[in-house]
């Protein structure tokens, strides 16, 4: 069976340690014990062995001609080995199984790597157990290795025949296509011991399934990973497999092998940094700022938009690292950062600080930043001409087209804006009133309408003042006939009318509002007459005419786009002429007379051909010559 392997971290606090379990490494939780074996014994303070994790495991072939091996004269130097079957001669290794599992280390540790090996017999000679393990996945086109690269690692396994404790060396497999020279491994770095008892059946956490694993037919070792890894590097490893040799003699031929599998083991973790904003979509570019390291290297520098994301696949362990958002629009605000996607991480989130460790492969820092854009509002007012409060007003915000709220007469405010400007245009004129033009803004701070319809003698964004409609004033101009007659001709003057209203003062009130217009038709008509107290005046009569009084009147604010109307009418008296004629009461014929009227004076008529008949006319007879003083009464009654 083939298992996938993925090493299963521990996801354990290291405590401190003032001793170790037996053979086990300073810092680990994982039983290595001087008589190897896979049950868990009872300790405070090493509570791991292979009965209780979860490692990868992997059975050889069962001994016999399917067991499959090396073919003769390949070594560990050759690159892509061939195999065979059923050639591993009896004083040989006849591996039965291997594992691995890795034990997550405390802050800053790369942990622990864990093997296992166990063999049919126990042979004579040195025990000798090759692990190797490649940073490809790609099998070779011959045998059952993988593909090596450089800096794939084969950890070899010593123990002189009758030792308990095992020599560990580590090589690297180097540009020239070999194993590069063995480096020995502290006893600080490495450990491994070999079983001097008899494991049960029942002991052997599935090994075997019926008697009994033989004394050195099972060993297990544990190395830390600071040993293995360059803290300078991300360096992964991708398969695993286990191999003995004919002898100590590293150039010895290869015999058996255990295949290799698939296995994630590496010492770098991996940071996703996500942007979200409110609204969404939003276009404005975020700037970060990083502290930890990676493999390749890279700037400590990004910048996010919404919806994007920057990951890290080789960040370096390490501790204390951190992320800050630096750089936000003034048009923004942080809002928050969530890390609640990460894995293996305890992210400590200040503002928008994040601290954290990466200690373990499977570490993944994963946060969302999440920006909120600035809202703010625009207060308008509406005012009359005099500066007064107007209700009655509609106003129209755009972009967006949003119909502003009226919180009072006069007063419009509109809030949750994105800063940046608009244009704010009069839609509804309160009746009487001409509107005003559009006005534009600019939103560049946050604001609330309750903050500042809230504050005493806040001032508005942007005041609109409305001038009252212009008034028309009509003046029908008749005389004071039955049926009136229309008069041409007459002249009205539009005078100020000057406190106290309503009185016509000759004398005082000279300023002219609208200049003079002659009646046509019988009228005239003045426009654009702004809101106010007037006078009309005729300040030309007709001939044979009484000039009318003046009138006095308001323009006030009307109720219709138009403005208010004023009509006005004006009747002329129309003026008599007295004539006076002298006869000669016995011939009935004129007489030549002197009639005066205060400083004027008129002659009668000396003769005419209708002298008879006027002189026949009733009169006051019997005068003799001389001043004669009379008295006419025109009547009002004359007028029809």
């Amino acid at each position: 069976m083939v298992a996938v392997l993925s090493l299963i971290v521990a996801m354990l606090a290291v405590p401190a340690f003032a001793t170790h379990y037996q053979a086990s490494l300073e810092g680990s939780e994982f039983q290595i014990d001087d008589d190897a074996n896979l049950k868990v014994d009872a300790d405070p303070d090493a509570t791991l062995d292979w009965a209780n994790v979860t490692e990868v495991r992997r059975q050889d072939e069962p001994t016999g001609t399917g067991d499959n091996s090396y073919k003769g004269g390949v070594k560990e130097d050759t690159s892509c080995p061939q195999e065979t079957t059923g050639s591993i001669p009896n004083n040989k290794s006849d591996l039965l199984s291997f594992g691995a599992y890795e034990e997550e280390g405390g802050a800053g540790d790369a942990g622990f790597l864990h093997l296992f090996w166990s063999r049919v017999n126990n042979p004579s000679g040195t025990t000798l157990m090759d692990f190797e393990f490649n940073q490809s996945e790609v099998g070779c086109a011959v045998g059952p290795n993988f593909q090596r690269t450089e800096d794939d690692i084969l950890l070899e396994y010593s123990i002189d025949q009758g030792g308990a404790r095992a020599d560990i060396t580590i090589r690297r497999w180097t540009a020239d296509g070999a194993w590069g020279a063995a480096t020995a491994l502290s006893a600080q770095d490495a450990t491994g011991t070999i079983n001097s008892s008899v494991i049960p059946a029942a002991e052997s956490d599935g090994l075997i399934t019926a008697g009994s694993l033989s004394a050195r037919t099972f060993g297990e070792a544990t190395i830390d990973l600071d040993a293995i890894f360059d803290d300078t590097k991300c360096e992964s490893f991708g398969s695993a497999m286990l191999k003995s040799r004919a002898s100590d003699s590293f150039t010895s031929q290869l015999k058996d092998f255990i295949a290799p599998v698939p296995i994630s083991l590496t010492n770098c973790g991996q940071v996703i940094i996500r942007k979200e904003t409110i609204p969404d979509g939003a276009t404005a570019t975020f700037g970060y700022t990083k502290t930890f390291g990676t493999d390749p290297a890279s700037t400590n520098t990004f910048s996010l938009q919404d919806g994007g994301s920057k990951t890290y696949d080789g960040v370096l362990f390490g501790t204390g690292y951190t992320v800050d958002e630096t750089t936000v629009l003034d048009e923004w605000e942080f809002t928050s950062v969530d890390c609640s996607a990460s894995s293996g991480v305890a992210a400590d989130i200040t503002g928008s600080v994040v601290t954290f460790d990466i200690d373990d492969a499977d570490d993944v820092l994963d946060c969302t930043y999440t920006n909120t854009q600035l809202t703010g509002s625009v207060l308008v007012h509406k005012v009359d001409d005099a500066g007064a409060l107007l209700a009655g007003a509609g106003f129209t915000l755009t972009p967006g087209d949003v119909a502003m709220t009226e919180s009072d007469d006069g007063v419009f405010c509109t809030d949750g804006l994105f800063l940046g400007d608009y244009t704010v245009t009069e839609s509804t004129v309160p009746p009487g009133y001409t509107g005003g033009d559009p006005q534009n803004v600019t939103v560049d701070s946050a604001s609330t309408c309750a903050e500042r319809l809230a504050t005493e003698g806040e001032l508005p964004d942007l005041t609109f003042t409305n001038n009252p409609v212009p008034g028309t004033v009509t003046i029908t101009k008749v005389d004071d006939a039955d049926p009136a007659n229309a008069l041409d001709g007459a002249g009205f003057t539009l005078y100020v009318d000057d406190d106290p209203n309503g009185v016509w003062d000759d004398v005082n009130e000279t300023t002219v509002a609208k200049a003079e217009q002659l009646t046509v038709g019988g009228e005239t008509t003045f426009t654009e007459v702004a809101q106010g107290f007037y006078c009309a005046v005729e300040s030309t009569t007709p001939s044979g005419y009484e000039t009318a009084d003046p009138q006095c009147f308001e323009i006030t604010v009307g109720t219709t786009p138009k403005g208010p109307t004023i009509e006005l009418t004006f009747v002329d008296v129309r003026l008599h002429k007295v004539i006076v004629i002298v006869c000669h009461e016995g011939t009935n014929t004129l007489a030549e007379s002197t009639v005066t009227n205060g400083s004027g004076e008129l002659q009668t008529l000396v003769a005419s051909d209708l002298e008879a008949e006027l002189c026949a006319l009733d009169g006051f007879g019997g005068k003799g010559h001389g001043e004669k003083q009379l008295t006419v009464d025109v009547g009002s009654d004359a007028h029809n």
